[in-house]
């Protein structure tokens, strides 16, 4: 790694020598591997290095920025993003880079997780947990994924950092009939944590429950949401707590700072230094991350910042730099008092939603939206699941939905899968009351 640390270094000089302002190299060397598995059994299997070099140069408020693959194109990607600034037009809201040398905490990665030599036993671990729930008839498919990276930064405003990363992460589905199947994911940066049993019995208990879906009928309901339809909701957001979406007015919380937008027994925080796929040391500024309270007892609390956006709210870096666009990195929601069971209990006549995706907004300011709940959807009356739906959306308003939470469970769980639960999140059950449901015919 000496050399790599060395050739970023170099970036960084060579930038400095042709005029930049200011100037970031991060270097991320990683080593990865993806098993698919269908029909109880795995497909394929792929394991890769790969490294990258993200380069970021600052000239009179231009900013540009780029990435390569090969440290013997990076003397001509500077000279190429060095002419590209100057006929660049300025950015008047860029104000500056993290600056001064920080301590940073130390990395957090599992070097078992970089060793490990054949991960298919968590796999048939995942399967056999869903079947034992569903039935020896039930079938299933996913992904298990893990990462081990190694990055290193370097800013010509003094942050130099190093920092190790590591993931595992398993995706599940198990199938009890076509149109019953339920959804499952275990993901952590630590084996000592991982528990692909866990997911892959709770694809199948939902599996077994789905059984014979009828078609779901339009309305307003209390609603009890998994945590991962609710990661999926906190992830947006999340999103939408970055300052840069709020100055342009992409966010339902761009006027909201200060404001009152859940009831009080939400609280919403983002963490990078607990146990997450997503934690590190430092932002791409080389700011030392650290946990931000977003959401206070219903209060919106804060941005996510880096240096420029701060600037432009008069306050200081949050250490959630992307140098464009400043986002989360590992949410999680304080838990309540109630256990699932509990909050179904609750519902007279309401739905119990596992899952969601394609999730999109009609209009990110007022935050109108709907979105596709998948796998288990069930009707509850009085307590007890009395059906199983199918072909429903959640046709309602994003803001509404934060406000209308009226119970968090104790229990909570971790889910990040594809882009519907990204960021990361510690996701409760929620107890959401009057959510609007339509069907798409």
């Amino acid at each position: 790694m000496e050399e790599i640390v060395a050739k970023t270094e170099a970036i960084v000089r060579e930038a400095k020598a042709l005029g930049a302002d200011e100037a970031i190299a991060n270097t991320v060397v990683g080593s990865y591997r993806q098993i698919r598995f269908s029909n109880d059994r795995i497909d394929i299997g792929l394991s890769w290095r790969d490294y990258s070099t993200s380069i970021m140069i600052a000239w009179r408020k231009r900013v540009v920025l780029t990435e390569i693959k090969d440290f013997r194109d990076a003397s001509g990607a500077v000279k190429r993003l060095m002419s590209l600034a100057r006929i660049s037009k300025e950015n008047a809201a860029y104000g500056g880079v993290a600056r001064g040398r920080f301590e940073y905490a130390k990395p957090m990665a599992d070097g078992a997780i970089e060793h490990l030599e054949d991960p298919s036993g968590y796999i048939e671990e995942a399967i056999c947990a869903a079947k034992r729930e569903a039935g020896e008839g039930a079938e299933t498919g996913g992904i298990l994924f893990t990462k081990y990276e190694r990055a290193f930064l370097s800013s010509s405003e003094g942050p130099e950092g190093w920092d190790e990363r590591s993931a595992i992460e398993l995706s599940i589905r198990a199938f009890s009939q076509r149109d019953a199947s339920g959804h499952g994911v275990e993901c952590s940066n630590s084996l000592k944590d991982f528990e692909p049993g866990r997911a892959g019995g709770k694809a199948g208990e939902i599996a077994k429950m789905a059984v014979n879906p009828k078609a779901g009928k339009a309305g307003r309901y209390d609603v009890v949401l998994d945590p991962l339809f609710f990661g999926s909701l906190m992830a947006v957001y999340g999103s939408m707590g970055s300052a840069f979406y709020a100055m342009t007015r992409m966010s339902i919380f761009a006027d909201k700072l200060g404001a009152r937008v859940a009831p009080e027994i939400v609280t919403i925080r983002d963490d990078p230094r607990t146990c997450s796929v997503n934690c590190r040391a430092f932002d791409d500024e080389g700011a030392p991350v650290k946990e931000t309270i977003f959401i206070d007892r219903g209060i919106l609390r804060t941005f996510f910042h880096n240096t420029s956006t701060a600037r432009a709210f008069r306050t200081e870096t949050t250490g959630h730099a992307g140098i464009i666009v400043p986002m989360p990195w590992n949410l999680s929601m304080d838990p309540g008092d109630l256990g699932r069971d509990e909050m179904l209990s609750e519902l007279r006549r309401g739905l119990y939603l596992t899952n969601t995706w394609y999730t999109r907004f009609h209009n990110y300011a007022t935050g109108d939206f709907s979105t596709i709940p998948r796998d288990g959807i069930f009707l509850v009356e009085d307590g007890e699941v009395k059906e199983s739906w199918k072909g429903i959306r959640v046709s309602d308003n994003a803001l509404r939905i934060l406000s209308s939470i009226s119970a968090i469970s104790k229990e909570r769980q971790r889910v990040h899968w594809w882009l519907e639960a990204d960021p990361p999140s510690l996701s409760p059950f929620v107890l959401i009351e009057g959510v609007r449901i339509t069907r798409p015919d």
